[in-house]
């Protein structure tokens, strides 16, 4: 009876899949980012031979919005019934793994049985946003503002960068060792690209599409120069959405993996990036599993010196982390970026035939998710 109760609890994921990561403005300059999410939705219900009306629920993230619920807009341009229910999500970088979480929950509740989570993002369509003059957080110089707040005493526009410095400062993270990350990024990326590693896991609108942002050799003066203005080397801005299939316990369909656990954190925003190593104790501190059973990690790259601080702390190998390139070779597309690790997550244990696999994101504001999955 405990078996079967455990079996009836578990929550398993069943397809995962992405669109190439495009450039902003590059390849979906005029494509609605809901529009890549519907085309998603829709390729997932084709590969997994599914009617319109099994999936019970979407939850998709997004960061820059183009404004409204956009998971429902998404969701009723792919041709899914009306009668299903989706909802949107903001939790910035974090939020394509912390609509995988709530996902979860819902299935492990059994309040759903099979549902669609994920994210997506268009930098390229963005919409520009202004305060009231009334707002307190109105500028008189400033027509429209670049970066929202993410809390209360947040000073500039770009409080993501300093927080990086901050984190940087007190792991005592060089400038070069960021530099050298980035260039593996790109290398074990290009690696991927070539043997085709991550081929079943992406959708193309069109054939000519392709992550755009991969170099099989990249100008580190050139890179050093370009973030000479502080102490981090970050990730660019980026289209895409990524989406992933999930449920209990289903007859027709096969998984890829199990969610053994997940969890989220937060902290102070001034070390927004330090939220991975929080989120990571807090996991394993309630896991039967603990971090050494561990075979592959993918730790977000939105700054190089995540992945390296999260090596520091917990003694993993670096060759362990993100095997197949990450953020700062595909580019960044906020919203969308933690469902495109988790998925990544899933093709590295698959290519390396190995069973548990780690994933944590950030997020501004100082917040962070986890989620830790078996290999099927």
């Amino acid at each position: 009876m405990a078996q079967k109760k455990q079996i009836e609890d578990a929550v398993y994921i069943y397809d995962a899949i992405r669109v190439p990561i495009g450039k902003a403005n590059g390849i979906y300059k005029n494509i609605l980012p809901e529009n890549l999410a519907a085309f998603l939705i829709q390729k997932l219900l084709i590969r997994n031979n599914l009617s319109n009306n099994e999936i019970e629920e979407v939850i998709l993230s997004n960061a820059f919005g183009t404004g409204g619920n956009m998971a429902r807009y998404a969701s009723l341009s792919s041709g899914l019934d009306e009668s299903i229910s989706a909802f949107t999500i903001d939790s910035q970088c974090s939020g394509g793994l912390k609509s995988v979480e709530i996902g979860a929950s819902l299935i492990k509740s059994a309040a759903r049985k099979l549902l669609i989570a994920g994210g997506m993002e268009s930098k390229s369509l963005a919409p520009k946003k202004a305060y009231q003059s009334h707002d307190e957080r109105f500028e008189s110089n400033q027509e429209f503002f670049t970066t929202a707040k993410f809390s209360p005493n947040q000073v500039g526009d770009f409080p993501l960068l300093e927080a990086a410095k901050n984190v940087a400062l007190k792991y005592e993270i060089t400038k070069e060792q960021m530099l050298v990350w980035a260039n593996l990024s790109h290398h074990k990326a290009f690696f991927a690209k070539e043997n085709g590693i991550l081929e079943p896991f992406i959708e193309k609108i069109s054939k000519s599409h392709k992550d755009q942002s991969i170099r099989h050799e990249i100008d580190l003066f050139k890179l050093a120069t370009n973030h000479l203005i502080d102490r981090t080397v970050s990730a660019h801005y980026n289209d895409a959405a990524a989406c992933v299939l999930m449920g209990n316990a289903q007859e027709k369909l096969k998984p890829l993996a199990r969610i053994i656990a997940t969890t989220s954190v937060g902290i102070h925003p001034d070390f927004a990036p330090e939220g991975v190593i929080f989120a990571t104790k807090k996991l394993f501190d309630s896991s039967k599993i603990k971090i050494d059973d561990v075979d592959l990690f993918e730790i977000n790259e939105s700054f190089a010196l995540i992945p390296l601080i999260f090596a520091k702390v917990f003694g993993v190998e670096k060759s362990k982390i993100n095997v197949l390139g990450g953020s700062l070779a595909y580019g960044h597309p906020f919203g969308a970026s933690g469902a495109v690790n988790l998925i990544h997550l899933i093709a590295s244990l698959k290519f390396k035939k190995l069973k548990y696999g780690l994933a944590v994101i950030p997020a501004a504001g100082g917040q962070a998710t986890a989620v830790l999955i078996e290999n099927i």
